[in-house]
C-alpha cells in the first residue's frame, strides 16, 4: 500500500520549479491530495522526522510546512500525537447520490421553460422515422421477439464504423450496446474501479457517475480544473501519486463545455498507461463541436493507455434515443455484455435498428442540423444574458451543449429552488462538485431549446437573482 509519504514524494518530484519556498510547496501538496480526496479526513500524517526523512528534507522544512497548514486550519494537533487532517479535509456529505442525480431531472410538472436537465428534442429524422418507422426499417417494425440482448449485430457493425472514423481501431467483439449514456457509464465504471480505491475525475463532473462509483465500492478523486478546464498538469502529478484504478473524463466537459488540447490528453494518456489507470472517455456530447474541430477520442492516440469510450446517441438525435454503447477490449466488453443482458434482455431491438439507420444514413447530415441549431440558441442566450443579468459571469463553450454559469453572491441551492418555483428549473453547481465549493454560486444552464425559448428562461431567472 502506497503511503502518505509516497504520495507526497510523487507530488514534489513532479512540481514545477517557481512555485515559492520548499515548505510552501510541501504544505500545497499535502492540501492538492487532501481536497482531491487522496488523502482523507482524519488522515495521520507523519512525524516531522519521519517525514523529512522520507522525503530527504530539512526537519525545519517540514515544521514550518505542517506549521502552515495548522494556521490553515488544515491540520488538527494534539499534544504528544502525530498530526491528522482536520475538518477542512472533509469531502462533501449530507447529499445522496439520489439526491445529486435528481437535480438534473424534469419534475413532475411541466415547467414553463425545463433547463435542469441537459436533453434535447427529437431531430427532424426521428419525429419522421416515429411517424412511420417502416419508410426508414424497410418493412414491419416489428421482427422476431423484439429482443437483441447482446446487441443487434448491424447495429454493431454501423458502431464499429463510426468509430473507426473518429480514429478508434475497434472491432466488433470490443462493442457493448447499451440503453444510453448513462448505462455505459455505469457499466464501465463499476466494471474497471476496485473496492476501496480511488475513480480521479474533473473536480466538477456529470453527477451520473457518483452512483456507479458507489455502487463499485469505490471513492472520488477529484482531478484540478481552472478556469479553462482540466489542469492537465496538475493532473497527471495526482495521477502519479495517487494511482487510481480508474479516471473519469468527459468530452466536451459536462458542464463547462472546455475541452483539452491534443497534446494534453496524450500527456493523460501516456500517465494514466504509466500508472495503470484505466481512463474512462465519456464521448456523448463528444461530436459537439461549437468552435474548431471535435477533439479525437482518447483510443485514437496511440499511447498505449487502457481506454473505455463511452458514446450515444442521445445528444444528437434525442434525449429519447436510449441507445448508447462503450468501446473496451474485447475481454472486458464479453463481461460487460453478459451483465447487461442479465440487467435488462438488451436495449429495444426495435430502437437498435432505428439507431443503426441513423447512424449509416443520417449521421454527418443530423449532427450539422444539430450544432447549427444549437449556435442559433447559444447566440439567443448570450445575448439574453448581456441584457437581463449582465453581471453573470460565464465562459464561452468549446463544444457541448451547456454553459456553467456565476451568479456572484449567489447560494447556488437556494437560487435554483427559486428558479424551479418561477417555472424555469435549473441544476445547481452543488450537483456536480466532487470538491465542496466547486460549484458555490454556479448553476449549469443548458441551451438545447429554441432561441425565443432561452430568451425566456434566461428573463424569468435573472428575476430570481438576488
Amino acid at each position: 500500500m502506497r503511503t502518505t509519504a509516497d504520495q507526497l514524494r510523487d507530488v514534489l518530484d513532479h512540481w514545477q520549479s517557481g512555485t515559492g519556498p520548499l515548505y510552501q510547496q510541501l504544505a500545497d501538496a499535502i492540501v492538492q491530495l487532501a481536497e482531491a480526496g487522496s488523502l482523507e479526513h482524519g488522515t495521520r500524517l507523519p512525524s516531522e522526522r519521519a517525514l523529512a526523512t522520507s522525503l530527504h528534507l530539512s526537519r525545519n522544512t517540514v515544521t514550518a510546512a505542517y506549521q502552515r497548514l495548522r494556521d490553515d486550519e488544515w491540520l488538527d494537533v494534539r499534544p504528544g500525537a502525530a498530526p491528522r487532517l482536520g475538518s477542512r479535509a472533509r469531502g462533501l456529505d449530507g447529499m445522496s447520490h439520489q439526491e445529486r442525480f435528481s437535480k438534473i431531472l424534469p419534475g413532475a410538472q411541466v415547467p414553463l421553460v425545463g433547463l435542469s436537465s441537459a436533453c434535447p428534442g427529437p431531430a427532424p429524422v426521428v419525429s419522421e422515422a416515429f411517424a412511420d418507422p417502416g419508410l426508414l426499417l424497410d418493412g414491419a417494425p416489428t421482427v422476431g421477439t423484439g429482443y437483441a440482448a447482446l446487441g443487434d449485430p448491424d447495429l454493431v457493425a454501423a458502431i464499429v464504423e463510426r468509430l473507426r472514423l473518429q480514429g478508434v481501431p475497434a472491432r466488433p467483439e470490443e462493442v457493448v450496446v447499451t440503453s444510453g449514456g448513462q448505462q455505459a457509464l455505469w457499466l464501465a465504471v463499476t466494471g474497471v474501479a476496485s473496492a476501496g480505491g480511488p475513480v480521479a475525475m474533473e473536480s466538477v463532473t456529470y453527477p451520473g457517475v457518483f452512483d456507479a462509483v458507489a455502487s463499485a465500492g469505490a471513492r472520488t478523486l477529484a482531478l484540478p480544473m481552472g478556469p479553462d478546464g482540466l489542469d492537465v498538469a496538475a493532473s497527471v502529478k495526482l495521477l502519479r501519486a495517487a494511482r487510481p484504478g480508474a479516471a473519469y473524463v468527459t468530452t466536451f466537459h459536462n458542464p463547462t463545455g472546455t475541452a483539452i488540447t491534443e497534446a494534453d490528453a496524450v500527456r493523460l494518456a501516456e500517465m494514466a498507461s504509466a500508472c495503470g489507470t484505466t481512463l474512462i472517455d465519456d464521448r456523448i456530447t463528444g461530436e459537439l463541436a461549437l468552435t474548431g474541430r471535435p477533439s479525437r477520442p482518447l483510443a485514437s492516440l496511440g499511447t498505449g493507455a487502457s481506454v473505455v469510450t463511452i458514446g450515444g446517441l442521445s445528444k444528437i438525435f434525442w434525449g429519447g434515443m436510449r441507445i448508447g454503447w462503450l468501446h473496451a477490449n474485447a475481454t472486458l466488453a464479453a463481461q460487460l455484455r453478459q451483465r447487461k443482458a442479465a440487467m435488462d434482455l438488451g436495449s429495444p431491438a426495435f430502437l437498435q435498428r432505428l439507431a443503426r439507420v441513423f447512424l449509416e444514413d443520417h449521421y454527418d447530415s443530423t449532427l450539422a442540423w444539430r450544432i447549427a441549431s444549437m449556435r442559433e440558441s447559444l447566440d439567443a442566450t448570450v445575448d439574453a444574458l448581456k441584457e437581463f443579468a449582465p453581471e453573470w459571469e460565464f465562459r464561452m463553450p468549446d463544444g457541448g451543449p451547456c454553459l456553467w454559469v456565476k451568479v456572484p453572491g449567489a447560494n447556488a441551492d437556494r437560487f435554483a429552488a427559486r428558479a424551479a418555483d418561477a417555472g424555469v428549473p435549473v441544476a445547481p453547481g452543488s450537483a456536480f462538485e466532487v470538491v465542496p465549493g466547486g460549484g458555490a454560486s454556479r448553476f449549469r444552464l443548458p441551451f438545447y431549446l429554441t432561441p425565443e425559448e432561452m430568451r425566456l428562461g434566461v428573463k424569468v431567472l435573472a428575476e430570481q437573482a438576488p
